[in-house]
């Protein structure tokens, strides 16, 4: 009965150790599984940026302008309104808004009935007083004749004189009323004082026009002009003919140039500006009246210069740096700068870069030098 209790104790106390053994087994296995774990985990070297080929810029000489910012609104240099001369009814009107016209071309005709009936009229008076002239005059020569031979008496004959020079008279009054009634019916029919596209046209048809009535607007938009105000302190730098490059609203970069036509002598009121007159070749007629323009005066101009895009640039602890690719990595470079042109979003680099450098001109956010860079051709 001992011997049996004691070989059972045996066999339990085998069993508990074959169960602790495979247990050490398992934590021994589990804490070689954990090593790549923390082998993973430590620090990678840098990741490859990727640059589409429209982030890069190659340097190279250009021309960089120092300039005078300046913004305005543009207006036609030459515009009419066209006014009622005569009073009367509008019975044509030939024109729209945006039409095209040349000089003299008719653009509207006023109700010319009483103006032909006055024409008429006057023309008969004309001729009458000729008709009575030419009777006065006959008669004081006949009545000269008998002065001389003493037949009537000279104060007779200066009465026939003096009837013939009022006649005479009444006729170069009755030819200048038949002057202005021929004048009055010519101005029945509107005609362009200038070659132009039509802004406005403020009557039609059936209404009634009094004299000096505002009838159309005609605008010339193949020059237009700018006019900016400019502080006081800057104008001894501004010359007339002096270049003005500008953008304006709508066209996106699209430049257009102009030249400083004439300067006003005196200060705005309530201001330290004067303005300037900026006058701008128009011919295509892309700009009309009212667009906002935007530039810069020239105030001088050089040209080989390096330069970058002012959006290459950063300030970095007071450092003006750029990141340019180099042997396949981003580099940082500290670079020295000149003349700064807004307007056209350049900066002169005097030191730090060469021709033909590639750098990057976005603001990609913050970049680390010697990060392998893939430039991608898109």
């Amino acid at each position: 009965m001992k011997k049996s209790v004691v070989i059972v104790a045996v066999g339990v106390l085998l069993a508990a150790v074959a169960v602790g053994g495979m247990a050490m087994k398992r934590r021994g296995e589990g804490a070689a599984v954990k090593v790549p774990a923390a082998a993973a985990s430590a620090p990678a070297g840098p990741k490859s940026l990727e640059l589409a080929a429209s982030d890069l810029v190659a340097i190279a000489p250009r021309e960089m302008r120092r300039t005078l910012p300046l913004t305005g609104q543009l207006k036609p240099s030459s515009q009419a309104v066209v006014r009622a001369k005569v009073a009367g009814e509008i019975v044509e009107m030939r024109v729209k808004e945006g039409q095209a016209v040349r000089e003299g071309e008719l653009l509207a005709r006023i109700d010319p009935a009483d103006y032909k009936a006055r024409l008429d009229e006057k023309a008969g008076a004309l001729d009458a007083n000729k008709a009575q002239f030419e009777y006065n005059e006959k008669t004081r020569h006949n009545n000269e004749e008998l002065m001389r031979k003493n037949f009537i008496s000279k104060n007779a004959y200066d009465n026939f004189r003096n009837s013939a020079d009022v006649s005479q008279a009444q006729v170069k009054t009755a030819q200048a009323q038949l002057a202005q009634a021929r004048k009055a019916l010519d101005d029945t029919q509107v005609k362009a004082p200038i070659t132009g596209v039509i802004s406005e046209r403020a009557m039609q048809v059936g209404d009634k026009a009094a004299v000096d009535s505002k009838l159309i607007s005609i605008v010339d938009l193949t020059h237009m002009e700018i006019e900016a105000s400019v502080p006081a302190a800057d104008i001894p730098s501004v010359a007339i003919g002096q270049e003005v490059r500008f953008t304006v609203e709508g066209f996106g970069d699209k430049m257009f140039t102009g030249t400083i036509a004439r300067i006003n002598p005196a200060a705005t009121a309530g201001s330290r500006s004067l303005l300037v007159y900026i006058e701008v070749p128009n011919p295509e007629g892309l700009l009309k009246g009212g667009m906002f323009a935007k530039g810069g005066l020239t105030l001088d101009r050089r040209a080989g210069v390096l330069a970058v895009p002012v959006t290459a640039l950063r300030d970095d602890a007071g450092v003006q740096v750029v990141y340019k690719v180099e042997g396949g990595k981003v580099v940082r470079v500290p670079v020295k700068t000149g003349v700064r042109n807004d307007e056209e979003g350049w900066i002169e680099v005097t030191s730090g870069l060469t021709e033909g450098a590639q750098v990057v001109k976005a603001n990609l956010g913050e970049l680390r030098g010697d990060t392998p860079v893939n430039v991608v051709q898109k």
